[in-house]
């Protein structure tokens, strides 16, 4: 009998390079080893929670504040000529469509999905609007207070394709499905040894699960999945190469990041845990911070 791989939904935040931010939200690490201090959520909020149980996922930040401004005589409104066109948040509705799908906590074959949508750059959901672009004239899709909006699916808009266009600029909203993630099962710490293999298996896995809404995920120069050691001021990991090693200190906060290397991976070294029992986490970051994190 075939035992069921274990799995977890997981809220994400995605979009694409039309306008829509491909991954944000997660929750708290799985670790192996004693229970040490929460780290802190620098570069990216914690994926997993501990083994037994998890924080919920934060609530969005509160909408920046807008300094007040003179009121404009109501005869003059904006000018349309200042909107540009290409500029503004959109997306395909087959792209749309794909995000919605895979959103596990929905059937495939739904008549209607729900999403969610919020501002990066803290605009207030009463202010951002959504349209189907369609032929015959613009199908405006009404968002309620508190960022929920519905997707209609049907063979005509599938046929259709109509572009989901927003009066927000690009790049600055966010969607937000559930995604379907099989659990990481983190290697444990023997002696103060782990194989680099064994410690990357789990993340290739999550980044496969990922790559169905966001075919660049893990991808060098993309965000991507890290791994965590909490090992303290005092503490540190070291590749133990064929031609030689290579030692990594911590951060000021403690912990040590790696990032999934192809090189490394074909030629599994060992890698040296201090102390032996540091907290193991995944944690998905930025480009930038991945950037930062190889730069060291």
């Amino acid at each position: 009998m075939m035992k069921a791989r274990p799995i977890i939904l997981l809220p994400l935040v995605l979009s694409a390079s039309l306008g829509w931010s491909r991954l944000a939200t997660a929750q708290t690490p799985i670790q192996t080893g004693p229970s040490a201090p929460a780290p802190s959520p620098a570069p990216g909020a914690p994926l997993f929670g501990p083994v037994g149980g998890g924080s919920p996922v934060p609530a969005p930040p509160a909408p920046a504040p807008v300094a007040p401004t003179a009121a404009a005589p109501k005869a003059a409104p904006a000018a349309p000529a200042t909107v540009d066109i290409d500029d503004i948040a959109k997306i395909p509705y087959e792209a749309l469509l794909k995000i919605a799908q895979s959103d596990a906590s929905q059937p495939k074959d739904a008549e209607i999905y729900t999403l969610r949508i919020s501002s990066k750059i803290g605009v207030p959901v009463t202010q951002i609007e959504l349209f189907l672009d369609r032929p015959a004239a613009p199908e405006k899709l009404s968002i309620d207070p508190n960022g929920y909006f519905l997707v209609p699916h049907n063979p005509t808009l599938v046929q259709e394709n109509p572009d989901l266009v927003s009066n927000q600029p690009k790049g600055s909203l966010n969607l937000e499905v559930k995604l379907s993630l099989p659990k990481p099962e983190l290697p444990k710490i023997v002696e103060g040894k782990v194989k680099y293999q064994d410690l990357f298996k789990p993340v290739q896995l999550l980044n496969e699960s990922m790559r169905q809404v966001d075919p660049l995920f893990g991808m060098p120069g993309q965000q991507q999945f890290a791994i965590e050691f909490t090992t303290g001021a005092q503490g540190g990991l070291k590749l133990q190469r064929q031609f030689g090693s290579r030692t990594l200190q911590p951060d000021e906060k403690g912990c040590v990041w790696i990032l999934f290397d192809k090189v490394l991976f074909d030629e599994n070294p060992d890698v040296l845990v201090a102390p032996p029992q540091s907290p193991v986490s995944v944690r998905p970051v930025s480009a930038e911070q991945a950037a930062a994190i190889r730069a060291k």
